[in-house]
């Protein structure tokens, strides 16, 4: 395999900044960013709250089966990106989500995001779109 420089592939010198980042570099950002605003959470309880900011009012069997978890990991991940958190543990959920009766069932739970979800979600999109810095 020939020894290309990536300062050649990417068609910079390698001493200037490009104008826009890589996708994959604002993604780790974005990630960076979540965990310094929500320290503990799981890429699991990251792809569920993506997944309902994306889809808001899932409901939770249907959350399981679009991320490929089980219902009990998606209960407990979503019930730690609530306020209330897990039952038993000493420490208060991230209030990111919130849980609504499903109206075509009682039993069922739908997902949504709470007020500080929604602030939380426009500031990765923005740390995504390169447009505020980010502590790391």
């Amino acid at each position: 395999m020939q020894n290309v420089a990536l300062s050649t592939l990417s068609g910079h010198s390698g001493t200037e900044r490009p104008s826009r980042l890589p996708a994959s570099v604002n993604m780790v950002a974005a990630i960076k960013a979540m965990q310094a605003r929500a320290p503990g959470m799981t890429l699991t309880q990251l792809v569920i709250f993506l997944t309902v900011a994306s889809e808001e009012g899932i409901r939770l069997n249907d959350l399981g089966a679009r991320i490929n978890e089980s219902q009990a990991t998606v209960s407990r991940s979503v019930s730690a990106l609530t306020e209330g958190g897990l039952r038993g543990s000493p420490r208060a959920g991230y209030g990111l989500l919130v849980l609504l009766r499903d109206r075509d069932d009682g039993r069922g739970r739908r997902a949504a995001l709470s007020e500080s979800g929604r602030r939380l979600l426009t500031w990765i999109d923005a740390t995504m779109q390169g447009r505020w810095g980010v502590a790391g």
